[in-house]
Formats: structure tokens, C-alpha cells, sequence
């Protein structure tokens, strides 16, 4: 998105296995004003590592915080905004099948895990919360990537994690 500022762009994006059209109206410093299927949206993020804070103007003047997260895994940026998750892909090199998260999640930065929400055996689906953690005043929801079962569960709750660590691991 490294479009002049005031130039409209179009993006295709893949979000959460569904083609969605994304067109940029307007990008000025922090600022961000989008159209998602049509509806429109304005923005000013800031980022601080991997936490992100957004505020969101929902009438003309007035806004509204937002709290949440991102990171980049394999080839899908991860993105959890007010309690929900996000898997996006640029729809033109991913297609709705291929645009999963890794089975097994990983730390995208380094906190405490808050709960464990599944056990050794367990069979899960794509999207289901698997470990709650706390990082930088965010609680995140880490999801299942795929179907599959836990093969095993390598953290419990109130340990802290390293960035990148393996907290389940879920096979196909």
C-alpha cells in the first residue's frame, strides 16, 4: 500500500477463507480511509511492535479505540481487532483454500498465557481459540489453523512465553 497519498487503489483480499474487495480512498500519514464491500471506513493506526492501537471514527468527528494485534505467518498476515481474528492474504497469489494459518500457533510476541482452552487428543476445527494469552495490556486469542488434533500442549496457564513459541501442536 505504498500508493500516493489522495489516490484510490483496489486489493482483492483473501480474509478468513472469503474474496473480499478492499479499495484504498485515502492514505495520509497515519490516517487510512477504506472501502470494505462497500461500506466505508477511517482509521489512524499506530504500532508499537506487534500491538496496534486504532481509532475509528464512527460519525464525523467522533471516535472510537480499538485494541488489538498483528503478525505475519507464513505467507498470511494475522490480525485480531476487538475479540475477533483475522487470516488476510492478497487474494490474487492465495486462493480461499490455501489461505490458513499454520495448524499450530505460536507466540506472536512474547506474554503471559492466560488459559488454555483444549487438551491432548482433542480434535478441532479451523478458528477454534485454543490459548488466551496477555501481551502489552492486549488479550489475544490464538486459533487452530485447520482441522486437526492436539498432539500435545506445550505451555499452561500463567507461564510466560517467548515471541515465536509453539503453545500447541495440532496435527491434520
Amino acid at each position: 500500500m505504498d500508493e500516493p497519498c489522495g489516490v484510490p487503489m483496489q486489493l482483492s483480499l483473501n480474509i478468513n477463507g472469503e474474496v473480499v474487495s478492499v479499495e484504498v480512498l485515502e492514505r495520509k500519514g497515519h490516517s487510512l480511509r477504506f472501502a470494505l464491500n462497500g461500506t466505508e471506513y477511517h482509521f489512524i493506526c499506530r504500532r508499537e511492535g506487534s500491538a496496534v492501537q486504532l481509532d475509528q471514527e464512527i460519525a464525523p468527528g467522533v471516535w472510537r479505540r480499538v485494541r488489538g494485534a498483528s503478525w505475519r505467518g507464513k505467507g498470511v498476515h494475522h490480525i485480531q481487532l476487538g475479540g475477533h481474528d483475522f487470516a488476510v492474504a492478497d487474494a490474487s497469489r492465495v486462493s480461499a483454500t490455501q489461505a490458513e494459518a499454520p495448524l499450530s500457533p505460536r507466540a506472536p510476541m512474547p506474554g503471559l498465557v492466560r488459559q488454555v482452552l483444549v487438551k491432548k487428543g482433542d480434535k478441532v476445527a479451523s478458528g477454534q481459540a485454543l490459548v488466551v494469552m496477555e501481551a502489552m495490556k492486549l488479550q489475544l486469542t490464538l486459533s487452530a489453523g485447520g482441522d486437526g488434533v492436539v498432539e500435545a500442549v506445550l505451555v499452561s496457564a500463567g507461564e510466560m512465553v517467548p515471541e515465536n513459541a509453539e503453545l500447541v501442536r495440532v496435527k491434520a
